[in-house]
């Protein structure tokens, strides 16, 4: 293992693309145990009214409705995925609550985000870099970094465990016989590393059976820096 965790399974877009093509019709249903997670991870998020906020892989919507519902309709929401079948759950979801135009969905992916620097106070992804190969991490934290603004907070929710020991799950997801591309990640270093300050990890066990053998999650917060430190290298493309 590299860093506390295993490599991604699926490192090619095309796969994942693939995958969640299959799945997203009963994604919600097969991963009603991220409903608490993303809950927890937008109550901390502290979001203001009228702020404007990226969903980076925002799947069927599931954070993505609990964001647009916290910017109110003074406030925007961009949310971007890289497959339009999920894209299609989270304009459903959104429309059916009367949300539908208070977010702006986007196909896309996280490594070239299509927004300007320093366009949002907050960027919010929930389960992705868990599908992430590690050498993926630094460069789509440092496009988390270019599109928030100074100050702006970063929420990560990701697939974990509660520290670098290698579990069993990841023992069975390496050898290639896990269904799901996803793994535990740890993330703190790297959100540190990429210039976040006041990074903060929230470790939370998996409930119900089997998840709760398998894997739990983490909740990441963090900031940008007002002023960017002088030795820190810029974020601008």
């Amino acid at each position: 293992m590299k860093y506390g965790m295993v490599e991604a399974t699926h490192p090619a877009a095309e796969k994942v693309q693939k995958y969640y093509s299959w799945r997203a019709t009963n994604y919600d249903a097969g991963a009603a145990f991220e409903v608490e997670h993303h809950a927890e991870a937008l109550r901390t998020a502290d979001i203001l009214p009228g702020q404007r906020v990226l969903d980076v892989a925002c799947g069927t919507g599931r954070g993505t409705v609990g964001l647009a519902q916290a910017v109110g309709p003074n406030g925007r929401v961009d949310a971007l995925d890289l497959t339009q079948a999920m894209l299609d759950q989270a304009e459903r979801k959104l429309e059916e609550l009367g949300l539908g135009d208070r977010v702006h969905l986007e196909q896309g992916n996280a490594r070239e985000l299509p927004y300007p620097e320093a366009t949002f106070d907050l960027v919010y992804n929930g389960y992705m870099f868990d599908l992430i190969p590690l050498d993926g991490f630094r460069p789509i934290l440092a496009e988390m970094a270019r599109v928030l603004k100074p100050g702006g907070r970063l929420v990560l929710v990701n697939m974990s465990k509660p520290d670098e020991r290698k579990t069993l799950y990841e023992s069975v997801y390496e050898k290639g016989w896990a269904v799901m591309p996803c793994r535990p990640v740890l993330m703190s270093a790297f959100v540190e590393q990429a210039g976040f300050a006041g990074v903060r990890r929230t470790y939370r066990p998996s409930r119900g059976f089997p998840v709760s053998w398998l894997w739990g999650q983490e909740i990441v917060l963090a900031q940008k820096p007002a002023v960017q430190p002088e030795n820190q290298p810029s974020t601008t493309r």
